[in-house]
């Protein structure tokens, strides 16, 4: 997937892929909700927690530099080996929420997003090394499409399938 080359490019990548996945619990039931039939045994609700989880640290990995601390990546007590270890953490946050509370929180997050990256410039979200957090290599842009975009999109053909194996 290219990656978006302007702010407003993001923006509407960002708004539609968030649009899309969320439209697709709107026929979900709450004696589904927590289904663990999704591919990798998780439920909807696990596909809003892992989307809050990865929201949440990003903003928090720039708020974190911003204040003048290093933040920890990709979190606290957790290291890139083990991302599903991370990945089952934010499910258990998350756990005893409904589906319709999740999504209350994603939309909230999704404008806390989008509130972030308006306030970000060009130069912030398309260069290199603007913040420490990005590495070398990557722009801020990649950061936040790899942790949105992508998995939004990825999280909505799964539960499209699951869907369709459900009959909802």
């Amino acid at each position: 997937m290219p990656l978006p080359s302007s702010k407003e490019e993001l923006l509407d990548k960002l708004q539609l892929a968030y649009e899309k996945l969320d439209a697709e619990f709107d026929d979900v039931t709450p004696v589904l909700e927590k289904d663990k039939r999704i591919e990798g045994n998780i439920s909807c609700c696990d596909v809003i927690a892992y989307q809050l989880g990865w929201g949440q640290l990003l903003l928090g990995w720039d708020s974190t530099e911003l204040s003048g601390s290093t933040p920890d990546m990709p979190a606290s007590g957790f290291k890139w080996n083990q991302l599903g270890e991370l990945a089952n953490s934010f499910y258990q946050a998350h756990n005893e929420k409904s589906l319709k509370q999740l999504r209350t929180e994603f939309k909230q997050l999704y404008n806390q997003l989008t509130e972030w990256i308006e306030s970000l410039t060009e130069a912030e979200l398309l260069k290199p090394h603007q913040r420490h957090w990005t590495g070398g290599k990557w722009a801020m842009v990649k950061w936040i499409q790899i942790n949105t975009i992508a998995p939004y999109q990825s999280a909505r053909t799964k539960v499209r399938r699951w869907k369709r194996e459900q009959n909802v």
